[in-house]
């Protein structure tokens, strides 16, 4: 019986071993995908651009088009290096792509600080920083937990985009801080410093699992990681384009929101520090939209989700755009962050409807491609809102037209059908 008993309890010791090992790893990762992204491309220079924008014109010399262009070009290098970052990754795992990018944004960050600043040298440069860093986006960090979660696959990317909203809710006031110290070009180089500091935490943390980064082996395409969609067979696909023209509308809406909301805060008779303010709102309800959405994710379809989502942003939309000068803080706050979690929600949405739609064989592939598109919308935003300043003087025109558009959005979005791969 004593050896009957040892026997049995053997296994029952080795299952709780593995479990709580499991557990472990699980928030590694999960630790290690927050510290990147709130130390990546998202946080450190997407989340700032709002900050930037005014001092950058007045260097300038320029209208608010002009400055929004120069800041915006970081989008047409993420759109180009996207779907390039998902090859990669398929092919030589996430952990090498991220470790190159990192090293490559705090490189391009520094280099602000050289040189004249012209549109077209500073258009050049933010070009290469989102060209350079797209595998500290999400882009990289995302498809590790898309891999490694199953059954909460929303909720580890809610609880990892925490730590690119908490990066970006903070950076605007790290930035407005250096900037104040040391000017507007040096405070880039004090973000590359940051960005490097919390880069390398990162990757030591994903090195306690390895397995996690490593690209998918060609025998378990369609085994244990199928069926799946190959990238080609994705792009055929109507669902496809719904969901990446839907995600690029809102996207063009919810950054060149963010990026202009200090502006008119400002304009609205609000203080500089309240202006900076209203830019940390706007990451503090990207990081509501995160983390709700993810949480949604697995207990909501992705579609209502995403309904849901772009409605709220339209809300915002109609709340910054009809408010009058000298209006309430709180409701401009609101405004804010309900235009923030457009992007936010957007985070956590994309990936899971790659994986619930397309599949993971050629995950990177086609999350890349659909990254692609929702940066040529977060190009557009900036500066759609920038020239229709310019020419009406006022923001509340555009407000009104991109509610609307998520209006639009929202409904389209829900034409997508089922999951494909639910499991």
């Amino acid at each position: 019986m004593e050896g009957s008993h040892t026997a049995l309890s053997e296994p029952i010791a080795a299952s709780s071993s593995e479990a709580q090992h499991s557990v472990l790893r699980s928030a590694i990762l999960l630790l290690a995908t927050s510290l990147g992204l709130a130390g990546g491309y998202t946080s450190l220079f997407a989340g700032t651009t709002g900050v930037f924008l005014l001092p950058i014109a007045s260097s300038l010399g320029s209208g608010r088009a002009v400055a929004s262009t120069c800041l915006a070009m970081a989008s047409l290098g993420l759109a180009l290096g996207a779907p390039i970052a998902g090859k990669l990754m398929d092919r030589y795992g996430a952990y090498r792509v991220i470790a190159w990018s990192l090293a490559l944004f705090v490189a391009s960050l520094l280099l602000i600080c050289v040189g004249p600043a012209t549109p077209m040298l500073i258009g050049f440069k933010t070009f290469v920083i989102g060209l350079l860093a797209v595998a500290t986006s999400p882009v990289g960090y995302l498809p590790i937990l898309a891999r490694s979660f199953e059954r909460r696959t929303g909720f580890a990317f809610g609880v990892a985009s925490i730590g690119a909203g908490i990066g970006a809710a903070s950076a605007p006031w790290v930035a407005r801080w250096a900037m104040t110290r040391y000017g507007w070009e040096q405070a880039y180089a004090v973000l590359g410093v940051l960005a490097a500091v919390m880069g390398m935490a990162a990757l030591l943390l994903l090195r306690v699992d390895r397995q996690a980064t490593l690209p998918i082996p060609a025998a378990s395409r369609g085994g244990q990681h199928g069926p799946s969609n190959s990238l080609r067979e994705s792009l055929a696909e109507p669902r496809f384009w719904i969901i990446s023209i839907s995600i690029a509308i809102v996207a063009a809406v919810g950054l060149g929101s963010i990026v202009h909301i200090p502006a008119l805060l400002t304009d609205k008779g609000l203080s500089a520090n309240q202006a900076v303010a209203g830019a940390a709102f706007s990451a503090i309800g990207l990081t509501i939209g995160r983390f709700g959405a993810g949480v949604l994710l697995d207990i909501v379809p992705a579609r209502v989700v995403a309904c849901g989502a772009f409605l709220l942003g339209a809300v915002g939309g109609l709340i910054l755009a009809t408010s009058s000068n000298n209006p309430s803080y709180a409701l401009l706050a609101t405004g804010a962050a309900l235009t923030g979690m457009l992007v936010g929600a957007e985070g956590d949405l994309m990936p899971f409807l790659v994986k619930r739609y397309f599949g993971l064989s050629s995950f990177g592939s086609v999350y890349g491609v659909m990254i692609s598109l929702f940066c040529l919308g977060t190009l557009g935003g900036p500066i759609l809102f920038g020239i229709a300043f310019d020419r009406l003087q006022s923001y509340t025109p555009v407000m009104m037209f991109a509610s609307a558009a998520c209006v639009v959005s929202a409904f389209a979005i829900t034409l997508i059908g089922p999951y494909r791969y639910p499991r």
